[in-house]
């Protein structure tokens, strides 16, 4: 069970007064990387209620009030992406797939994105027109071996991975997209009618033929997947002065945008 797949640790501090005494030191643990491991969850169940007893102790020990909440699973779309697994508790979309990301025009990293080979072209709006103020680049992607697509799930199954994470190990709502396959609709809508009152934050999404141009994700096949690839340029270093535009102008809030 390697790490990348499993957990990530993140405390923080909630300053509820500029008295030293009366900050809040909560913890925060979140996993990801689920459709990596759904035949490794039987340790959510154990581990929340240890983190739960340590959680009271050390609060005690700290004069803090204990954690409200501990347990997340965030969608969890970037960070999931930088360890190479599925975000938060989705299957993966499918083995080879197009990720496609839109960026503001003035964004230093898409002259260097199309540089590198990746497709930039401007976001077609939904009136047909097309935009002069956001571009489209598109990633090839490939998940790791033995992840768990979309097409191995049914919807109930996706719906039930959610209530699974929600009862064993969330604090707050896992939120999920749960992709609808032709001929699933009459059994999602049983499903809710039993289940509704325990569901808390789920989007359906057909998988495929949802007629959107430039969806987030395309499902592609490992011909393309390749072809693709074998377009691209890699450089030896990655790209110059952007990075340090964005840090100067764009995080001077405190709050960096996401990329």
């Amino acid at each position: 069970y390697k790490v990348q797949k499993a957990v990530a640790a993140l405390p923080y501090l909630d300053r509820e007064s500029d008295d030293i005494t009366s900050q809040n030191m909560r913890l925060g643990l979140g996993v990801t990387g689920i459709a990596q491991a759904l035949h490794k969850l039987d340790w959510l169940d154990t581990a929340y209620v240890a983190l739960r007893r340590f959680d009271k102790v050390w609060s005690s020990q700290n004069g803090w009030p204990e954690s409200k909440r501990l347990t997340t699973v965030k969608p969890s779309g970037t960070l999931s992406l930088l360890a190479g697994v599925s975000p938060g508790g989705h299957p993966g979309y499918s083995q080879f797939h197009i990720r496609r990301v839109r960026m503001s025009v003035g964004d230093p990293l898409i002259q260097y994105c199309a540089d590198m080979g990746y497709h930039v072209e401007w976001v077609k709006n939904l009136d047909g027109t097309v935009s002069d103020r956001t571009k489209v680049v598109e990633f090839p992607c490939e998940y790791p071996e033995g992840t768990v697509l979309a097409e191995h799930l049914s919807a109930v199954q996706q719906m039930n991975l959610q209530q699974l994470l929600q009862e064993k190990w969330a604090d707050n709502a896992v939120s999920v997209t749960v992709y609808v396959k032709p001929g699933e609709l009459e059994d999602i809508k049983e499903y809710l009618r039993c289940n509704w009152s325990r569901m808390k934050s789920v989007s359906f999404l057909l998988h495929s033929e949802h007629g959107f141009a430039q969806a987030p994700l395309e499902e592609i096949t490992e011909e393309r997947y390749l072809e693709i690839k074998s377009r691209l340029v890699h450089p030896e270093g990655g790209p110059h002065g952007g990075m340090s535009e964005l840090l100067d102008d764009d995080c001077l809030s405190g709050a960096c945008p996401i990329r």
